[in-house]
């Protein structure tokens, strides 16, 4: 009864936060949030991995200066990539005319961090090991195949604007997507078309950096249930998608005739005032030259943007034919490493042939049984083909799997008296004999 009224509460407190994120960016809250997360630090358990592989942790749905809405330059977004946590950056350029995205795109070890080249196109987070320069008519479904064919990876980007796609090509989907979580805060997002609304936040912003990006989550129920639904027709690897870009935020530059100049960070024009106007906002406006800048306020750094949420990958080695043969293989998980870091999470089905890892396709026996363990205790889920089938508190789980079915945990924190989803493991597909 406590787990369903467990739940219950989650349900009712997602109907609440889905009004809108705007309504969380107060400071009281903000600073609840900044607190239980320090707390959460302070009561995480290092967890060493267990079974063959080393844990990576992966950005996928990463844009740099590539793409046109995007000013990022590789050093910077490695440094910012190393700040939180992450080994792998996985690069997904909007493709254009002057570069292939395949040959040009970032590469290689990168001060530590190994960077993977790609794109997003057609619908797709897509990986291709040869060039698809003269691809470019292929439909959705012949595109993901052909960079199946070659050994790349493709994922089905922005469900919610494809529900009803099922590509056979594809390695798998995201189950988040940081822009699709945004685009749902109406009025967060019309917020971030006022200039002025954005000065006011500013000390909020550079209070709780973190906290603020955070407020955005909520439940990504709707991905998940596409995700259940198209792991029916075929083993599909969930990732997170970051969609980082570093270009939300507003910059004032000092400009001719008494004038300020106010643009976001890709210098795009978005409003021209009088300097008497915001100069109580701007101290150092009295000594600026034209042209100088007077204030600059990022709402997406890629460091928080990467925070965020990860995919943690199983795999051999830091290198690309590792990580791309784990993607493929299921074997990673969903984690919003904003709340804690979830390295050390551990998942895997009990047989008597042995350890079966995230994305196993195995026949379903009597004893199977499945097991997870995590660095911080929390309210769990087993999913059984769409359905909750099992609940439970604490830092480890054991389930006796009673029959076939796709089989994926979720596990959820207690953040400042809100219940958010903090890990989403990849299925395990046990099929009937």
């Amino acid at each position: 009864m406590r787990c369903a009224m467990w739940w219950g509460a989650c349900l009712l407190w997602a109907a609440v936060a889905q009004a809108d994120a705007l309504d969380r960016l107060t400071s009281e809250r903000l600073e609840r949030v900044h607190g239980a997360v320090e707390t959460l630090a302070s009561r995480r358990t290092e967890l060493p991995r267990q079974g063959p592989y080393h844990e990576y942790r992966v950005n996928l749905h990463v844009h740099s200066a590539f793409s046109h809405d995007s000013r990022g330059q590789l050093p910077n977004i490695v440094a910012a990539a190393k700040r939180a946590g992450s080994n792998v950056l996985m690069f997904t350029e909007h493709p254009a005319e002057h570069y292939d995205f395949v040959t040009d795109g970032h590469s290689g070890i990168h001060d530590g961090v190994l960077c993977i080249p790609g794109a997003e196109v057609k619908g797709l987070l897509t990986y291709p090991r040869v060039s698809m320069a003269d691809q470019d008519a292929l439909e959705p479904a012949d595109f993901a195949r052909r960079v199946q064919q070659q050994d790349g990876l493709s994922f089905l980007s922005h469900l919610e604007e494809r529900l009803d796609w099922e590509l056979p090509g594809l390695t798998g989907c995201e189950i988040y997507n940081t822009h699709a979580d945004a685009k749902e805060e109406k009025r967060l997002f019309s917020s971030l078309q006022n200039p002025l609304w954005l000065l006011q936040i500013a000390s909020l912003v550079k209070r709780f950096p973190q906290e603020t990006l955070s407020a955005l989550q909520d439940d990504p129920r709707l991905y998940l249930d596409r995700w259940d639904e198209l792991c029916q027709i075929a083993p599909h690897t969930g990732v997170s998608a970051n969609d980082a870009h570093e270009n939300v935020g507003v910059v004032i530059r000092l400009a001719a005739d008494g004038k300020v100049a106010i643009t976001d960070p890709l210098d795009d024009p978005l409003l021209t005032l009088d300097l008497a106007l915001v100069r109580p906002l701007l101290p150092t406006a009295a000594e600026a030259g034209e042209g100088e800048e007077l204030f600059r306020m990022q709402l997406d750094p890629y460091e928080y943007s990467l925070r965020h949420v990860g995919t943690h990958v199983l795999a051999t080695a830091l290198t690309r034919e590792a990580i791309e043969d784990a993607l493929r293989a299921g074997r990673a998980f969903v984690a919003f490493d904003w709340i804690a870091d979830a390295r050390g999470f551990d998942c895997f089905v009990d047989s008597a042939d042995g350890r079966l890892e995230m994305g196993s396709v195995a026949a379903w026996a009597e004893g199977h049984s499945l097991q997870a363990r995590a660095p911080l205790p929390g309210h769990w889920r087993v999913i059984r083909d769409g359905t909750c089938i099992h609940e439970a508190d604490g830092a480890s789980l054991r389930l006796p799997l009673e029959k076939a079915g796709n089989h994926r945990v979720e596990l959820s924190l207690d953040v400042a008296g809100e219940p958010h989803l903090w890990v989403l493991s990849n299925p395990f597909y046990l099929r009937s004999r």
